[in-house]
């Protein structure tokens, strides 16, 4: 039976000097690591209007179709290979006993990018109250998963305007 997701301990401790130390257990480790190897193969291989990968690739032309395909054409390799880039170095990072501004930052990003894919499978929106999903609904998992990124994603916001903030 899935448990009920409950808050720890800070999953981030400032080092100073823009230095941070990521604090995951093994089995989150791999978690997160399982999980950025499918969103790069997700990004890698996505259609444009692949409906899991849109919110990553928002529409920069709403009102003109001519603008957004020339758009898409000019700028979508430069967005997967950001996408792509960010994913690398949270890699490393993982890895690693501290991390700079600029992996945390990339972490942020990632960890942001999986919620988006997440809330789109899960068809959340602003009025999704997480409590209201009981263990015995299919997709109870996934949106414990989702409260577990989005934590993951306050500590490291926090984090990074604390260590910031510090200099």
């Amino acid at each position: 039976m899935i448990r009920r997701w409950r808050r720890p301990r800070s999953p981030l401790s400032v080092l100073g000097d823009h230095r941070f130390r990521l604090e995951l257990d093994a089995d989150e480790q791999a978690l997160v690591k399982r999980l950025l190897d499918q969103l790069r193969g997700l990004v890698s291989a996505a259609d444009p209007d692949d409906a899991r990968v849109r919110r990553l690739f928002p529409t920069a032309y709403h009102d003109d179709l001519e603008g957004e395909l020339e758009y898409q054409r000019l700028m979508r390799e430069e967005l997967v290979a950001s996408q792509l880039g960010s994913l690398d170095a949270v890699d490393e990072a993982l890895d690693a006993q501290a991390l700079d501004a600029h992996q945390l930052a990339a972490f942020m990003r990632s960890l942001n990018a999986l919620r988006l894919v997440l809330g789109t499978l899960l068809d959340l929106d602003d009025d999704t109250d997480h409590a209201l999903v009981q263990p015995h609904d299919p997709l109870f998992a996934e949106h414990q998963l989702y409260l577990w990124l989005s934590w993951m994603l306050e500590h490291v916001v926090e984090a990074l305007h604390s260590g910031l903030a510090e200099s």
